[in-house]
């Protein structure tokens, strides 16, 4: 992949758009022409630059004979185009075997396409997947669950054939559960302390706004703010690591805040906005900070949204400088017209499940992306747009460019902007591979692949980049071939098929063997000109069934499921930035109070580690005193608790890089722990469930959790006379670990995660139904003793809501109780 050489300024950054050097005469004029209107515009450049590359001589005469033989080509290649549409219109029927059904409308191919085609249906049965060692059997109609015995007692009386729970339709890892319990999606929404859970509420906003933002333009963040209303949940990305002093403002106690320090806002939404979690929110909004909103309102926006059917949008652009794309500049009469770049989006929760199943992990700056936003809903030239009545002001104030990196005397934003350009090419390489799976070409093939396969589009870049007179020809001439081009294709194709074909929708119906596509009935059967480029692509045609859910229209090349808390820098390639790549994570909830104690558990996790701590207090930026918080994740939301950060941040697609994940109260002394000998008995023992042993001086609740003397690990425990009779251990005598200080495998997390209630944000009863999300919990759950930590029973949010606990607890137990015996 190329790099952006900043030096020499914007002409290579024209040579990085183009993504191939000018080694063919079109080129070379093209980019030519483009280099030296760029230089004329820019003063930074100027005459000298000109001069430098020019030996001196004035560019003009070059220009017009460039523009002249441009000209030529131009002409040359509409004609050529004209006669390919020709050969193409006429020879259509010769090529591609078909059969139209009239009353149907159905189109069937006779062979089978490539596995890695995005031109026609994936048609896997979704039905018949596939179970691991887990004895079941699934009746596909009923979706009933059969068990190889009788169903045994009660299991909270004894471990019972816990594998013959096999939910098929439960989500992935949480198939063991019964589905009545299953909690799959998740909100921002914030819960006070009261003892019932079902009227704690501060709020449900039905939108959501996140915003990247640093302390510097604050002012401008609050005036953002203020345009919307109690209906939004307010999420800030702060990369400047500066969170605390927000609380100025009145409406940053209801906001969260979540703190990576010179992380972009493509970064963040990959990893805190995953759309389980944003399911419950009808539109989100990802802004960037530096916008003014004096003609702009939230919730007049979202009417003219509505009204227009809108499931991508953003709000019209004004500037003083001159704008990067035209499109969305605001046009002054009109309430809406069409396409979206990355700066102000807003998705509608449905292409919100694909847009962020196609950000890429490693391209963090998310150039590109609005290139290719058509692919996630159905109609985009309908259903994608800018809305003009409702406006901002882009201010193009210096922000996160800044938290870069100077070099050889260059400042830090050059350095950024050089890899926002090379992420574009490389997400644009990754879709070409993506849609013809073509993973055998070596690197140099791919990128040659690409150079041809995006010439046809650079035009469309180069026009925005202010390369305007000769592209403007450009367009003009292409329009004019692809009149000829049509009208030869269609004089021709009635001769194919007296037939009307319509372009399918994502309405279907999938033959495995024929690869058979159904249509709707006549609603596409009239193709405007405004949506001729998206149907040539046949974009309708893809539905990967095993793609995510939400994700079906994508090439599955380009799928990317899951994420993690890894930190990037903003310079470099993207291949090479990463500045660490930790195997385990660490989560801790926290008030500053306890800060000394839990410095002393963080200095117990080597570098090997991702840190994220839970901020109850509000106080995040008290906390840069210590070095380790440099790189940290920090999340905060006054007065939530453990559980409720859990099932809102730590969301296992997000935590899949992770082989252990330790989710830890703060009060836990811990001289005699070490956490990479922690997880070598961990591993030893083969526990998937587990926690260190626990000694106090005010007593324990668990006997099963008391660390025992001269052994590593235990698995079971008598308790109070009775309770474990008969040697048939139950929780809490066996296959048990309390909620303070535990460690879960990545496998254990997916079902345990599910099983999290939203509302139960303090998770008492969670520790006595571990034992469902593994296959043999009374030999994949214990209690590390020889690694052991003090409890040192310090108060803190707890101490506020202890009623609210046992209400919790006795809450939990009711739901699964009527999950598992069906009785609602």
């Amino acid at each position: 992949m190329q790099r952006v050489d900043m030096e020499s300024g914007s002409e290579n950054a024209v040579m990085l758009i183009h993504g191939v050097q000018p080694q063919n005469s079109l080129h070379r004029i093209i980019t030519e022409e483009c280099t030296n209107m760029l230089k004329r515009s820019n003063s930074s450049i100027g005459s000298h630059s000109e001069r430098r590359k020019s030996g001196g001589r004035s560019p003009s005469k070059d220009t017009y004979r460039t523009r002249k033989v441009a000209e030529l080509w131009l002409v040359v290649l509409a004609v050529a185009s004209a006669i390919t549409g020709y050969f193409i219109g006429s020879s259509f029927h010769k090529i591609q075997s078909y059969n139209v059904e009239d009353d149907k409308h159905t189109i069937k191919f006779n062979s089978a396409p490539s596995p890695c085609s995005s031109q026609v249906f994936h048609t896997q049965n979704t039905t018949g997947i596939q179970m691991p060692t887990l004895n079941y059997n699934v009746e596909d109609d009923k979706h009933t669950i059969k068990f190889d015995s009788d169903p045994s007692p009660s299991p909270i009386q004894v471990f019972h054939n816990t594998t013959g729970i096999y939910a098929a339709t439960n989500p992935r890892g949480a198939e063991s559960l019964p589905p009545g319990i299953v909690e799959p999606y998740s909100d921002f929404y914030l819960h006070g302390q009261q003892e019932n859970s079902s009227g704690d509420l501060v709020g449900k906003p039905k939108y959501l706004l996140a915003l990247t933002v640093g302390y510097d333009q604050k002012d401008i963040i609050n005036e953002i703010v203020m345009k919307f209303s109690e209906n939004f949940s307010i999420v800030l990305f702060h990369y400047d690591g500066r969170t605390s002093e927000w609380d100025q403002f009145e409406w940053s106690h209801r906001a969260i805040h979540i703190s990576a320090r010179k992380q972009a806002k493509w970064w963040y939404a990959k990893r805190f906005l995953h759309p389980d979690i944003m399911s419950a929110y009808e539109y989100i909004f990802i802004w960037d900070e530096d916008l003014g909103v004096d003609h702009f309102n939230a919730e007049e926006y979202l009417k003219l949204v509505k009204k227009h059917e809108l499931e991508i949008s953003q709000p019209g652009i004004e500037q003083k400088e001159e704008h990067s794309w035209l499109m969305t500049k605001r046009r002054v009469g009109v309430e809406v017209h069409k396409f979206v770049e990355i700066m102000a989006p807003v998705f509608s929760r449905k292409s919100w499940q694909c847009v962020w199943h196609m950000i890429q992990n490693d391209l963090i700056h998310g150039w590109g992306l609005d290139f290719h936003l058509w692919r996630c809903v159905e109609r985009p030239y309908e259903k994608i747009g800018v809305v003009d009545a409702q406006w901002v002001e882009h201010k193009k104030l210096p922000s996160l460019g800044d938290q870069g990196l100077s070099s050889r005397g260059r400042p830090p934003g050059e350095g950024v902007l050089a890899r926002s350009y090379a992420e574009w090419r490389e997400f644009q390489r990754r879709m070409y591979m993506a849609e013809h799976g073509n993973g055998s070409q070596t690197r140099e093939g791919q990128e040659e692949a690409v150079s041809e396969a995006i010439g046809g589009r650079k035009w469309h870049i180069l026009y925005y980049t202010k390369c305007r007179k000769v592209t403007e020809l450009w367009l003009l001439l292409v329009a004019v071939s692809s009149v000829i081009m049509g009208y030869f294709i269609g004089s021709s194709f009635h001769k194919v098929s007296s037939n009307k074909i319509q372009m399918p929708a994502l309405n279907h119906s999938a033959d495995d063997n024929k690869h058979t596509i159904k249509f709707d009935s006549a609603s596409s059967a009239r193709v405007s000109n405004s949506s001729q480029w998206f149907h040539e692509r046949n974009i309708t045609r893809i539905y990967v069934a095993t793609n995510p859910r939400g994700a079906e229209t994508l090439p599955p090349g380009i799928v990317e499921p899951y994420s993690d808390f890894y930190l990037h820098r903003l310079q470099k390639n993207s291949s090479e930035d990463l500045v660490g790549k930790p195997k385990y994570l660490l989560a801790l909830a926290v008030g500053y109070k306890q800060k000394d104690i839990v410095n002393e558990i963080i200095l117990k996790f080597s570098g090997n580690f991702s840190i994220v701590l839970f901020h109850y207090d509000g106080r995040t930026s008290d906390w840069d005193q210590f070095e380790w918080s440099h790189r940290a994740i920090h999340i905060s939301a006054r007065k939530q608790a453990k559980w409720w950060y859990a099932k809102r941040f730590l969301h296992p697609d997000i935590v899949s890089k992770y082989e252990y994940i330790f989710i830890w109260d703060e009060d836990l002394g811990v001289q005699h722990f070490n956490a990479e000998e922690y997880l070598k008995l961990v591993k030893k023992h083969g526990l998937e469930i587990s926690q260190p042993g626990v000694e106090s001086k005010k007593g324990l609740i668990w006997s099963m959790t008391k660390r025992r003397d001269g052994v590593e690990v235990h698995k079971k425990a008598e308790e109070d006379p009775g309770k474990c009779s008969n040697g048939q251990h139950r929780p809490p005598c066996a296959g048990f670990v309390e909620i303070m200080a535990p460690v879960f495998s990545r496998k254990s997390w997916q079902c345990v995660w599910h099983m999290i209630q939203n509302d139960l944000v303090h998770g008492w009863g969670l520790d006595l139904a571990l034992w469902r999300c593994v296959q043999t919990p009374q030999e994949m759950i214990g209690v590390v003793d020889a690694q052991w930590v003090e409890h040192k029973v310090v108060p803190s949010l707890g101490s506020q809501v202890r009623k609210r606990c046992f209400t919790e607890w006795r809450e939990f137990e009711r739901r699964m109780y009527n999950a598992e015996d069906g009785n609602g």
